[in-house]
């Protein structure tokens, strides 16, 4: 508080903001920024504490900046994640994704549900159905869900499912450059198809118009041929990596339908990259800053992540929706 004095005498103490509680309070701007700097830009907290420190001339403690986290995830989880959750739960496409990170010297998984407008990021002890059945989206979700081809995610039967390709054209490429003979050119003949198809649907959609059904017709009959003759070329299964293979063609034969999806359902995306995207980031912090020291802060930072990664994808500035959810408030996104 600021108290000046007048010629006369006369002195004048400034009324203090409602957020100073104490002798020493530091706003939801400068808070905002610590956020901002330890998980949106992936500084440690020691150094989020220095950079603070120097830019602002603010000797802050490490001790301040996990409080300030703390405080803008619990609004966060309260208040925001919540709706982001229903949006997903309700949208008509959305795509899931999950990845490993290291939790307090574990193994934990770091699962996320996206659109284009909504990310929702959670990090729980397992990968499979557990873990899902506890945040909540895949077993409200009735829309397209566009995933790899990990088995929990079809036991959630009230979707409609929508496999990756760019998955499946890595796994067949794989199978070009360590199969030999008929097998590597059933797999080059399968990756061909699902690459053309994909470009007549995507110039379609980029025209407005719709796909040609002959070419469409020819590619998925090129497609189809050359899964069934991976399948009867690899029956045997007399290697481990036969067995790969084989694996892989009667997955393309039996979810044709799945993989095939963006042919029939213009909503339906190719590839499961967006879902990716939104755990690649994540990712990196891991990289830049070391693993998560407690399932806590881990929760915190999935929260703070999936607030700013859907206040981004709804043109909402990073640095103000972090500072207004350092007053309590935080920004939150329309209900469904």
């Amino acid at each position: 508080m600021f108290t000046l004095a007048c010629g006369c005498g006369h002195q004048t103490t400034a009324a203090a903001p409602a957020e100073a509680t104490a002798p020493i309070v530091y706003g939801p701007r400068l808070a905002g920024i610590g956020v901002y700097l330890l998980h949106g830009q992936f500084l440690s907290v020691s150094r989020t504490a220095a950079a603070v420190r120097d830019l602002f001339g603010v000797p802050v403690a490490a001790g301040t900046v996990a409080g300030w986290v703390k405080r803008t995830a619990l609004g966060i989880i309260e208040k925001v994640l919540p709706v982001i959750a229903g949006r997903i739960a309700g949208a008509p496409v959305a795509g899931f994704d999950e990845t490993g990170m290291r939790v307090a010297g574990r193994l934990a998984w770091l699962h996320s549900a996206s659109t284009a407008t909504d990310v929702l990021l959670a990090v729980h002890p397992k990968r499979g159905t557990k873990a899902m059945d506890a945040i909540g989206v895949l077993p409200k979700f009735a829309g397209v869900a566009v995933h790899d081809a990990w088995a929990p995610y079809d036991t959630y039967t009230s979707a409609i499912h929508a496999l990756c390709n760019a998955h499946a054209l890595r796994e067949l490429i794989y199978v070009t450059d360590t199969a030999t003979g008929p097998v590597a050119e059933h797999a080059e003949q399968a990756a061909t198809a699902l690459c053309r198809l994909n470009r007549l649907t995507a110039d379609a959609h980029a025209a407005g118009q719709a796909h040609d059904p002959e070419k469409v017709a020819f590619y998925q009959h090129v497609l189809h041929s050359a899964v069934v003759f991976g399948v009867d070329a690899t029956t045997a299964r007399a290697s481990k990596l036969e067995r790969k293979y084989h694996a892989l063609f009667v997955r393309l034969r039996d979810r044709r339908d799945d993989y095939l999806r963006f042919v029939t359902d213009p909503a339906a995306p190719f590839d499961n990259n967006g879902s990716e995207q939104t755990i690649r980031m994540p990712k990196l912090r891991i990289k830049v800053s070391g693993s998560m020291r407690t399932m806590t802060g881990a929760e915190h930072f999935a929260a703070i992540r999936s607030y700013i990664a859907t206040a981004a994808r709804q043109g909402i500035d990073t640095l103000d929706a972090l500072i207004q959810a350092a007053t309590g408030n935080p920004w939150i996104p329309t209900p469904t």
